[in-house]
């Protein structure tokens, strides 16, 4: 993978590849959108949301796998937790671990 030190930091892609990627997946739930609105509008660093393709990815892995409980380590304010929350059987278990309160309360 290519970095590109431009443009506001470091890019594991670039801005034209994730566009594709973003063209070639399902459009982002209402419920996703309103959490990564959320976290940019009030939170000190909101790049370090999950975002819509690693949500995407995440939600495919949790349907092709059907795991019955899943945990994430660093839920920051819950993009990735919704993402897969929203992919897994209804019986299923989340456990989320944040140590940060202030992003922890939107999660």
């Amino acid at each position: 993978m290519k970095h590109d030190k431009g443009r506001q930091g470091t890019f594991l892609t670039l801005p034209e590849i994730e566009a594709y990627a973003e063209s070639c997946t399902t459009p982002e739930s209402e419920l996703l959108y309103e959490l990564n609105r959320k976290t940019h509008l009030e939170v000190l660093m909101p790049r370090m949301l999950s975002g819509h393709l690693q949500g995407a990815f995440l939600s495919m892995l949790v349907r092709m796998k059907h795991p019955m409980i899943i945990v994430e380590i660093g839920t920051f304010t819950g993009y990735a937790s919704l993402a897969m929350a929203l992919a897994m059987p209804a019986e299923a278990k989340l456990i989320t671990i944040e140590k940060n309160p202030e992003v922890a309360e939107i999660a």
